[in-house]
């Protein structure tokens, strides 16, 4: 296949292209509607919807420059991986120097939109960029990736509550923890799919290192985790009966989530984990979201 160079700009289009398909862009959903949840906690009264809309655009920047650094960094091991061999880098549909140009290039946005946010956010902005690239090495070190890489999302909330008011109220912690036990909870039933990759490569997971069943009862304990939190964070906020109600159907949707991939506590991984995975945590985001929403607005009225 012809590799696209960022030499050729004529190609420029294309590269963006693949770059967005490669990271799934569409995979923001997962924890931007969190931001969203954290912004009903703090008030958002007298924000502007072009500073809400900075922090959008702060959180794809961030997150394209995440996956992005996850893709080239784990670029041999993804052209191993069965799984894994037709992502862009392993496939040879762009260069690995044209896909570093770009992540990069979005790590420098980021920086530069913080910056326009506040003095505060700017000087974080390089730190939460080192955190986010560090993943990817943190496979290579410890099965305590899945929560790691939970850390990472669960910042989102913190960072769009610093970026706005330059502070972090208890509640927007607790939807921050909230969020990372939620990450951990489905990507540790996503790494089931490569257990013996893993194995095989030196690459640290649960269920490489503890086995299946392992996995599939700490994704539970996540879960459980994630849903105190939010309890625990509608009670400090004291958010009205809409909050219990979204908590409840999250813990509906997420308890149906290992309902659904129910045969990999003996098999040892489920056909259907890409749709438990994608489908039903979007879901979990965008639902939650409302409810916070409506709650919000009564409690205000």
């Amino acid at each position: 296949m012809q590799t696209v160079s960022l030499i050729n700009g004529g190609q420029t289009s294309r590269l963006l292209g693949v770059f967005a398909k490669d990271i799934k862009l569409s995979h923001s959903i997962f924890a931007l509607p969190f931001v969203g949840v954290a912004l009903t906690l703090t008030g958002v009264a007298g924000v502007s919807i072009t500073r809400l809309a900075q922090i959008v655009i702060c959180m794809i920047f961030a997150r394209s420059f995440a996956m992005g650094m996850n893709r080239y960094l784990d670029r041999d091991f993804d052209a191993a991986n069965e799984r894994t061999v037709t992502r862009a880098l392993p496939a040879g549909l762009v260069s690995a120097r044209a896909y570093l140009s770009v992540t990069l290039a979005f790590g420098a946005l980021f920086v530069a939109v913080a910056f326009s946010l506040s003095e505060l956010a700017g000087l974080l902005s390089p730190l939460l960029l080192a955190v986010l690239a560090f993943y990817s090495v943190m496979k290579r070190v410890s099965w305590l990736t899945h929560w790691y890489l939970g850390f990472c999302l669960g910042l989102a909330p913190l960072a769009a509550e610093i970026a706005l008011f330059n502070r972090v109220s208890a509640s927007v912690a607790l939807v921050g923890v909230a969020v990372a036990f939620w990450t951990a909870g489905f990507d540790l039933l996503y790494s089931l799919q490569d257990k013996s990759f893993d194995k095989l490569n030196g690459l640290h997971s649960v269920p490489a290192k503890l086995g299946h069943r392992a996995a599939i009862w700490l994704s539970r304990a996540s879960f459980v985790t994630m849903v105190g939190c939010l309890v625990t964070a509608g009670g400090v906020a004291t958010t009205g009966i809409w909050w219990d109600l979204g908590v409840v159907a999250v813990g509906l949707i997420l308890f149906y989530e290992h309902w659904l991939i129910r045969g990999a506590m003996i098999t040892g991984t489920s056909r259907r984990i890409n749709v438990a995975f994608f489908n039903l945590n979007a879901l979990v985001s965008v639902i939650f979201l409302a409810f916070s929403l409506v709650d919000a607005y009564v409690q205000n009225t």
